[in-house]
């Protein structure tokens, strides 16, 4: 009765000494609102990132320097061991906005979740995210023009028929030895945070026989292995935890559950026909710098050409506007040859 009595005594005294455990809030749950799914928003890992110094020590050494390949890989990294990396701060969020509002009105929703994470972040990072769309809807333009308007370097890799674990580094034995593809990244651009964008993951093949790119880029993602990255190149740890990492997808199902538990899932909308007049001018503009002319040389689009191309087009895949603009210039050139 004693020893009762005095473990209570001290499991109650402990009780009142330590802070009480409070309860979690609503918003520490992230709604990825597209899909009807609550996923627990892992706030260490967010604050971990929130306000890092203004560079990043990515590599402190060469594992095996003193072998013929380490001393290579030395020299090749020697501006770069040790040696801090800046990070892309975060531009005014408002011209940000305004901008992609105006080049994608249909996708404004996506913008805007995209962007709402910037809030009183110095660095720019994004949680890994998967856009999910049909094709042709400008899910890989969007993300592109999402780096460039955020003012940070950007890779844009196709997984289609990406079959082995490259992305992740080969080893320095190999003739085709070479440093994962985030190193490489923040090597070329000299920046600790740039933005890999994985286009339509869903296509990376299936087979491990040299290794497997999702199980790879699931390292990647944790930002427990990504702060300790082991590069088989430089064979030593690399800090790759503020590398953001945007996927591009069009069907979720032949992703593995692993990787869409780790990554945000955010639907993608098709442009819709009334979005002609915002994309049709664009595109012909582009078409014209593929053929070497100033885009200033485009007779802008007249109306009655404008309600054409909605009629024909009626919304969804930007291609099918594309070949529709194109027709529409091969018309135009027709009839001048008559003239």
């Amino acid at each position: 009765q004693f020893r009762r009595a005095f473990r209570n005594e001290v499991e109650r005294e402990v009780d009142e000494r330590l802070p009480k455990a409070e309860e979690p809030k609503d918003d520490e749950l992230h709604s990825d609102h597209d899909l009807g799914i609550d996923i627990p928003y892992d706030e260490a890992d967010a604050a971990s990132r929130e306000r890092p110094p203004d560079g990043i020590v990515i590599l402190r050494e060469i594992g095996n320097d003193t072998t013929a390949e380490g001393k290579r890989v030395r020299k090749e990294f020697e501006a770069f061991i040790g040696r801090p990396q800046p990070l892309a701060r975060v531009p005014d969020l408002v011209p940000v906005r305004k901008g992609l509002v105006h080049e994608c009105p249909y996708a404004e929703r996506v913008i805007d979740t995209m962007l709402k994470g910037f809030a009183g972040r110095d660095h720019v990072w994004m949680r890994p995210t998967v856009l999910l769309g049909s094709p042709g809807s400008g899910k890989t333009r969007f993300a592109r023009r999402l780096a460039e308007a955020l003012e940070t370097p950007y890779e844009l890799v196709s997984c289609g028929g990406l079959s082995d674990s490259a992305v992740g580094g080969t080893a320095r034995r190999w003739a085709s030895g070479e440093p994962s593809l985030p190193v490489m990244a923040i090597r070329r651009h000299k920046c600790a945070n740039p933005v890999v964008i994985l286009d339509e993951i869903e296509k990376v093949g299936t087979s491990r026989h040299n290794g497997n790119a999702h199980d790879v880029v699931i390292g990647l993602l944790e930002a427990e292995t990504s702060r300790r990255w082991h590069d088989p190149y430089v064979e030593s740890g690399c800090d790759l935890s503020h590398v953001t990492w945007l996927m591009t997808a069009n069907a979720v199902e032949p992703i593995p559950a692993v990787l869409r538990d780790r990554c945000r899932i955010v639907r993608f909308p098709e442009p819709r026909a009334d979005d002609v007049a915002v994309l049709a001018p664009r595109i012909l503009e582009h078409l014209y710098v593929e053929t070497g002319h100033d885009p200033r040389w485009a007779t802008p689009l007249e109306g009655y050409e404008l309600a054409s191309l909605r009629q024909a087009w009626g919304g969804g895949s930007v291609r099918k506007l594309q070949r529709l603009v194109e027709g529409l210039i091969e018309a135009r050139e027709r009839e001048r040859s008559r003239q």
